[in-house]
Formats: structure tokens, C-alpha cells, sequence
């Protein structure tokens, strides 16, 4: 087989669906985080993904603005013998988007490779690139990301607020009964941003706060899961919440979803499967979906309102997964309607069931 039919083949088993997990790690209790190295990528896995959101806004507060930058390694088991350059189990996806409350315009764009040129993720620390996008960990803990959206583009530097914070228990996040439905699963709930915004005829400088998740794992779904809802929330008096729901055919609540709270400090105070997340509805005009916005989630005796900056943030992709989802900025409202800090939310299985994606 030449190298250009092997790539192909790859390529195709890459874009079908879901890697042969038991070739690869397990997340499971015990693990334990070393840092810079765990930033990096972690080949082992099946499946791995770094997220960056954030909200930004003018130097004058005037303009808003929301970003996503994610990179998504995924690994198939697939060996052939062709020629040694196109030798690879490790394919580089990466979702970018930027959010111009101005005016309600969202750009999204999208890239796939293989990793070699141009994508790769070190395995040493924090250092993703494909093509011109990047994410690297700079001097002092800080991470600079660099990547353009249709006619835009972006410069940021992201100064951790907090160490590291890792969620689940023993070092593993469940997502469902089945032992193997889970990641290891860490987070910068609250990085300071600054950096350069460039759109066609100006450059400004914008500032905001960002938030980084990233997972590694080699299955996220458990049998009869169809998807899941997810929101990175930073309130107003220091606290942030990171919220999921994974969700079972027919819309019901899978008793794997969880609430944590954490406090100004990075340290995790408590964590519950007692919430509630209910919502509006919204249908998108291009894919249809219907997805539950604006939303309310309510837990300890409090409530909060996500609500959209933008009603269509829709991400309709055309390679990797080809999965549509909701991702998006939002404002955070309290139990009395006052505004109360700022999320991103994300909405999968709408579209379609994740069930053999991811």
C-alpha cells in the first residue's frame, strides 16, 4: 500500500468514529498530576482535548467579545508498513471561534491533520500547534495563544489566577457506571487575559479572563449516553463553577453528572449530583437542533440564568467527528436577575447522538 492510500485509510477510520479504546489507558483512580509534564499530551490515551474560552472586551469596555480555541488529539490503532514519513497514529483536530457581541456575529473555522506537519502536541508541556494556531506555556506559568478566525485574529496571553485544579476523585472524573467512562480532567478556572484583537481595518487591545479545560481519556460515554451539556462559570464575588450533565437518550439525566464549586483560591470546596439544569429552547436555522437556551441551574439554594450573547452560536464541523454543537458566551444572572459573572456553555448530542465520536 503507497503512503498516499495509507494516509487515506487512516484518515477515513479517524473520520468513522471512536478509536479501539482497548488498545489504549484507562483513566483510573490513582492517578497523579506532574506538572509542566501533564499539560502536554499523553499518547497512551485514545482521546484528549484542550480548551480555551474566554470573554474579552475593549480597552474602553465597549466592545465585547467571546473566543474558543480547542485542539483535540485522537489516536486510531490502526499500523501499516509504508514508508516511514506517513507513519502516525495521532490525528490533530482543532475548533476556533470568536463571538462579536457588536453586531452578533460569529466566525468559526476548523482544521484536521495528521500529526507531523503542520499539527503536533508535545508529550513535554504545554505546546499544540497546527498550522498557524498555538497554544505554549511562556515564562512564569503563563500559556500564549495565537490563532486567526475567518478574517480576524487573535494574540493572548493567559495568566493563571490559580494553580491547576483537578476534578473528580482520586484523579479520576466519572462520566457514567461504566468504569472505563471517564478522564482525567484538569482546569485553569480563571486565567487573566490581555492581548491583541486584529479585524479587518483595526487592531485593538482587548483584556477579559479566560478559562482552560483539558482531558485526556480513552472514552467519555457510557452505554445509552447521548451527549452532554457542560458551562465553565466565573461569578462576580470569586467563585467559579464547572457544571456537567451527561445525558441519556430521551433527554433524562445521567446520575453521573456533577457540580463543582470552586473558590477564589483554586481549591475545590464542594461538589454535588444534586442540581437541576433546565432550560429554554432554541432551534438553530441552519442544523435544526433544538438546544435548551437560555438555561437555569440551580443547586445549594442558589440559582443562576445563562443566557447567550449571541443566540446562534452553532458550530456545524465538516471534518474529524463532523459533530454540530452549541458553544458558546454567556451572561450569568442571578436568582433576582442581576447580572453575576460570565460562562461558557457548550451543548452536545442535539444534532446528533456522540455515541461512537468521542
Amino acid at each position: 500500500m503507497n503512503g498516499r492510500r495509507a494516509l487515506g485509510c487512516l484518515l477515513l477510520l479517524a473520520l468513522l468514529g471512536g478509536p479501539a479504546t482497548a488498545d489504549f489507558r484507562r483513566a483510573e483512580p490513582g492517578y497523579r498530576f506532574r506538572f509542566p509534564r501533564d499539560h502536554g499530551a499523553h499518547p497512551d490515551f485514545a482521546l484528549e482535548w484542550w480548551y480555551f474560552t474566554g470573554h474579552l472586551w475593549s480597552a474602553d469596555g465597549a466592545r465585547r467579545y467571546g473566543y474558543q480555541l480547542t485542539f483535540f488529539r485522537k489516536a486510531v490503532a490502526t499500523r501499516w508498513s509504508g514508508s516511514p514519513a506517513w507513519r502516525t497514529d495521532q490525528f490533530l483536530l482543532a475548533h476556533a471561534a470568536l463571538t462579536q457581541v457588536e453586531g452578533g456575529r460569529f466566525r468559526f473555522e476548523e482544521r484536521f491533520n495528521r500529526e507531523g506537519i503542520p499539527a503536533g502536541a508535545s508529550t513535554r508541556g504545554l505546546d499544540l500547534r497546527d498550522a498557524s494556531w498555538s497554544a505554549r506555556a511562556g515564562r512564569g506559568g503563563r500559556i500564549h495563544l495565537s490563532f486567526s478566525v475567518q478574517d480576524a485574529s487573535l494574540d493572548l496571553d493567559l495568566n493563571p489566577a490559580t494553580p491547576p485544579v483537578v476534578f473528580g476523585e482520586d484523579g479520576v472524573s466519572r462520566k457514567g457506571a461504566d468504569p472505563a467512562a471517564a478522564s482525567h480532567y484538569l482546569s485553569f478556572p480563571r486565567l487573566d487575559t490581555a492581548g491583541t484583537l486584529r479585524l479587518p481595518g483595526r487592531a485593538e487591545p482587548v483584556r477579559g479572563r479566560s478559562w482552560m479545560d483539558h482531558e485526556f481519556s480513552s472514552s467519555q460515554l457510557a452505554p445509552g449516553q447521548v451527549g452532554w451539556d457542560w458551562a465553565g462559570i466565573q461569578l462576580r464575588d470569586g467563585r467559579s463553577l464547572m457544571v456537567y450533565r451527561m445525558r441519556e437518550a430521551g433527554g433524562a439525566q445521567d446520575p453521573w453528572s456533577v457540580l463543582t464549586e470552586v473558590d477564589a483560591g483554586g481549591k475545590v470546596l464542594r461538589t454535588t449530583k444534586d442540581f437541576q439544569w433546565t432550560g429554554g429552547s432554541w432551534r438553530s436555522p441552519e442544523s435544526g437542533a433544538t438546544y435548551p437556551l437560555p438555561s437555569r441551574l440551580q443547586a445549594w439554594g442558589e440559582t443562576w440564568t445563562l443566557e447567550p450573547l449571541v443566540a446562534d452560536q452553532e458550530l456545524r464541523t465538516r471534518l474529524g467527528a463532523r459533530i454540530t454543537y452549541w458553544e458558546g458566551a454567556c451572561r450569568v444572572l442571578d436568582g433576582k436577575g442581576r447580572e453575576a459573572g460570565d460562562a461558557y456553555v457548550e451543548f452536545t448530542g442535539y444534532a446528533q447522538s456522540m455515541q461512537g465520536r468521542f
